[in-house]
């Protein structure tokens, strides 16, 4: 069967659908950003928690997610009694999201480290577990459900439309928002930023239980159409660990998370440290990077369109972006620095446009075809370990840089980082390097790795819906 007939047979989604799906997104993205972009900073210079106790947290918290988050995959993903009723997915979403929505405030509510930095670790441990949980409940069936509601490559490719802008929006309120929201350097205002970010986050999670969370009875009928034995957790570990596609895309998204996270992270210290600046123009940055990323997905997107191979596509989005990474180090003024940030969002538009809606999408396709069961759950719940692996990298390398530079916890400007008497050129070479020459290292790294490994073609993809329909999955 071709893809327009394909297509035309199994398109049934409305504009509400695309719409509704995408709001989850900006749930996401605004709590998972504004994390990222003052998470360290917070803990680091207003808690004065020490770098390496701050990796430490990670750290734990990444070995927690390494067995919570498959075990919560395996556990959920299968029929319950309510299933019929509410489907697979909803319940589990609806538990998660709500909670989660909440826990940010708590993360920046932390007590002071000055004279026993204790308690401020234990604080954030604690709630860096229950981050997890709740994401891992939601991420899980949010992203099987993706797959299940938009089965097609134009259903897939239209959402892909609405993913990339409204992930775009998304990233303007979780990055360009915050720092408005900082009325103050003390932790008061950090709590006051951080409800008003959880409100924000609870009113589109709101927006995505209505419609885009919910299985109609196509989708729920198909967690019915066909009898076979679950695989075991051990068995499934396995055939997750084995799926080269998978593997290969999951270091390709670790090297661009840490490649995004360490440069949007860094943009509070550059701003702050090396330009000097008031942390209303982190907004200014950050806004023209998202410009940049948001201006170019409909052109990435039309270019898809017309070569019609994802795979090619996503390898050229990941060396441009690699190329456009390393210059952001060597920048001299605001000006060149924010013409610096446009060129790598641009270069970003493209893998953010693809990677979730369509490659990981046609990644479950092939799991589920390779293994005869519609079992994802132990998939996605590998994919949901990234995020941690992802933190845990960028601590590590933010922690390992601040230390041989001599960046000491503790100091919220310029003026304190002289008075310390830190080797202050070597602080702020540490600094550069890290917006620009790391994250570009990450990038080649697992490009590489993603070129090896990665092998589902267009025409596999045809051939792997055929199947699906064939299996009634």
């Amino acid at each position: 069967m071709s893809e327009q007939e394909f297509d035309k047979e199994s398109s049934q989604r409305s504009f509400g659908d695309y719409l509704s799906f995408s709001m989850y997104q900006i749930t996401w993205t605004i709590i998972v950003s504004t994390q990222g972009l003052f998470l360290f900073f917070f803990y680091h210079t207003v808690i004065g928690l020490d770098p390496l106790l701050i990796f430490l947290a990670t750290a734990i918290n990444t070995v927690w997610g390494a067995f919570n988050d498959p075990l919560i995959g395996y556990l959920t993903d299968r029929n319950f009694k309510w299933t019929r009723k509410l489907g697979r997915r909803f319940p589990w979403i609806l538990t998660g999201i709500v909670p989660w929505c909440f826990i940010i405030i708590f993360i920046f509510s932390a007590p002071d480290a000055i004279g026993n930095p204790w308690p401020a670790f234990l604080w954030l441990l604690f709630f860096l577990f229950l981050h997890e949980l709740f994401i891992t409940l939601t991420d899980v069936h949010g992203g099987i459900l993706r797959a299940d509601k938009f089965r097609t490559e134009f259903e897939r490719r239209k959402y892909a439309g609405f993913f990339g802008i409204v992930d775009m929006i998304a990233m303007a309120l979780g990055t360009a928002l915050p720092p408005l929201l900082l009325f103050g350097t003390d932790k008061a205002a950090y709590q006051m930023m951080a409800i008003i970010i959880s409100m924000i986050a609870l009113i589109f999670a709101g927006l995505f239980l209505v419609k885009g969370a919910r299985e109609d009875k196509i989708i729920i009928d198909r967690y019915f159409a066909s009898d076979y034995e679950r695989l075991k957790f051990i068995k499934g570990t396995i055939e997750v660990l084995k799926h080269k596609n998978f593997l290969g895309f999951w270091i390709s998204i670790a090297g661009f998370g840490i490649a995004t996270t360490i440069l949007t992270g860094m943009i509070v210290y550059v701003v702050v440290f090396l330009l000097q600046y008031s942390t209303d123009f982190i907004t200014i940055f950050m806004a023209v990077f998202l410009i940049g990323a948001m201006v170019s997905v409909p052109f990435w997107l039309r270019i898809l369109k017309k070569i019609k191979d994802s795979r090619k596509l996503y390898l050229i989005g990941c060396i441009v972006f690699s190329a456009a990474l390393a210059p952001v180090t060597f920048f001299q003024t605001m000006i060149d620095l924010m013409i610096l940030l446009f060129i790598v969002g641009f270069a970003l538009g493209c893998l953010w446009a693809i990677q979730i809606p369509i490659i990981f999408s046609n990644i479950q396709d092939d799991f589920v075809i390779r293994t005869g069961r519609n079992q994802k759950g132990l998939l996605i719940g590998g994919w949901a370990v990234l995020g941690l692996f992802t933190a845990f990298i960028d601590e590590l390398l933010i922690t390992a840089v601040f230390f041989f530079t001599g960046f000491d916890a503790g100091l919220p400007d310029y003026a304190a980082l002289v008075a310390s008497g830190a080797d202050v050129g070597l602080v702020l070479l540490g600094i550069r390097i890290l917006i620009g020459v790391i994250p570009m290292c990450a990038m080649i790294i697992s490009t590489i790795v993603f070129w090896k490994l990665y092998s589902i073609t267009h025409e596999k993809v045809l051939e792997n819906k055929q199947k699906l329909k064939e299996l009634g999955f």
